[in-house]
Formats: C-alpha cells, structure tokens, sequence
C-alpha cells in the first residue's frame, strides 16, 4: 500500500513568522492561492499515473487541533514551524494505513510518470535531499576561537544575521543539540520538501519520542547564552529539519539521498529546470515559470 500526500495551510496575515520577511510571505500567500489548481492537479495526476491514492491535508479540524496544542504549550512556536512539524506527524499516522509513503510539500510539482517507489530503493533508510552548502567556510566549522570573535564582533557592529530558516542556522543549531547530548556534532542539512520513507524506517527514526522533551532541550540551547557565539545562536529555531537531522543521526537511520532529478530545487539563484527533471520543487515559488517549462516540453 501506497500514498503520496501534501499539506496546504493558508496562513491569515496574523499568522504570519513574525521573524520573517513580511512581503514575501504576503507573495507567497497569493502564488500559493493563484496556483491552487495547477499544483494539486499535477500532485494529483502523478499518483494517478502510479495507481495510488493522493491526499491532500488542508485547513481542517485535525489541524486546528494540532495548531492549539502548539499554541499552548509552545506559544514561541511560529505557525510555519507547526505546519512542518505537522507534516511529519501525518507521515507517522498514514503509516498506520500504508507500507510505503512520499510527502511532498505543495510547491512540489511532478513532471514525470517514472514511479519514484520503484526507482529508489528506500528499503533500509529514507529518501531525502540534503543541502551540500555547509562547506567549513561558510559554516566556520574549522574557525577558530579568534575568528569566531572577529565574526561575532561584525554581526553584533552590522546587525546583520541568518534566518532561522537558513541552512546555516540549521547546521549549527543541530551540531548543538548533538554535542549537547555528547555525539559528534557533524551532521547533515536535511530539505524535507520531498521524504519518501516507509513504515520501518519511520519506527525507526522515532522522530515524536520524548518530543515534549525535546522541544524543551531545543528552547534551552537556543536560550542559555553564553555556549555558542551569539550571532549563531540567535539563529537557533525549531524547525522540522533540524530536529530530523539530530533523530537520524541519534537513532542510526540511513539517508538515501535524493539527486537532482528527482528533487530539483529551483531557487532564485538557480533560475532553469533541467529537462531530465522528474520533480521541481519551486522554492521560488516561481510558478508561472514551471507553467512554461511544462508546456515547452509537453508534460
């Protein structure tokens, strides 16, 4: 058994990552809304084309439910991260339905019918894409503690610093959790827009044991100043993808990795599709652009 499956939550203005920038949520929020039916289509005739069964998760009682809960218990926790976090949480309840499961997020568009199920082996570990930008320049893995302060210095001087949201932040908010715990602090920066797994491996993740726990571990980290520079700590958040690349590496699970064609990231700096693309996952939210592309090819 089978499911490909999707989240949209259309945030009202109010809900906002206050963290964020502003205007560009407020342009995603329309191409999201203008491009509701090309992206559900396309999501929706690609599990046709496989012969399997496709949700699509929206603004309903469950997620009211999931959302006050967070709201409660964890009110520094911004709408997005809940989302994404929900988003996991349906993986774990349709395991209990299907085998085998791919999650897409809902800027993810298909432009193939090649049966991803069959195409990867993701027998013994997940299937996910990981972001290979941490080289030690940018991460300043192999700084030292004079050129940490030189950097901390600058950051404090500009005001400049990375979003939570960042790669960066990511990597090193996990490399805290890690040490923290003892492990060796290197780790990969996992993007779960697209998680093709199976009801195995997710046992074995064990991403939601402890989970009250370790959203308490991870606001600690990201609040006692003092153990990391702080323009790195600033940008400690509590995403999804950082606290999926501390349990794959805590509990032992093995990446298959995603290439680019079956995850392409199309990004403001990377502005094409290649034509052997099998999934783009428009990160841009450049819709109109994937329109076009679809079209020039026939797909």
């Amino acid at each position: 058994m089978r499911i490909i499956f999707s989240v949209y939550i259309d945030f009202d203005k109010s809900e906002f990552d206050k963290n964020y920038d502003l205007d560009k949520n407020i342009k995603n929020k329309k191409q999201f809304k203008d491009n509701y039916n090309f992206l559900k289509s396309f999501q929706k005739k690609y599990s046709e084309s496989l012969g399997i069964d496709y949700v699509l998760y929206e603004n309903d009682d469950n997620w009211k439910e999931y959302k006050k809960y967070f709201e409660k218990n964890y009110p520094y926790i911004s709408k997005y991260n809940i989302v994404n976090f929900y988003k996991i949480k349906l993986m774990y309840d349709l395991s209990k339905f299907y085998d085998e499961i791919l999650y897409i997020d809902f800027d993810v568009v298909p432009l193939t019918n090649d049966n991803i199920f069959e195409s990867i082996d993701f027998s013994n570990g997940i299937a996910c894409k990981v972001n290979h930008e941490r080289d030690p320049q940018n991460y300043l893995i192999l700084s030292t503690p004079k050129i940490l302060k030189q950097k901390e210095e600058w950051f404090e001087k500009t005001g400049i610093t990375f979003s939570e949201r960042d790669p960066r932040a990511k990597y090193w908010n996990c490399r805290a959790l890690l040490m923290e715990k003892g492990f060796n602090g290197d780790n990969d920066v996992y993007n779960t827009g697209i998680v093709l797994t199976n009801k195995d491996q997710l046992n074995k993740l064990k991403y939601f044991d402890n989970f009250n726990e370790t959203l308490k571990f991870m606001h600690e980290v990201k609040t006692n100043k003092g153990l990391w520079p702080s323009f790195i700590q600033n940008s400690f958040g509590y995403d999804n993808e950082t606290l999926f690349s501390f349990k794959m590496k805590v509990n032992n699970v093995n990446l298959i990795e995603l290439n680019d064609t079956w995850h392409w990231p199309y990004r403001r700096d990377i502005n094409f599709i290649p034509k052997e693309t099998k999934i783009v996952h428009v990160i841009n939210k450049n819709f109109e652009f994937v329109k076009k592309h679809v079209k020039k090819h026939n797909l």
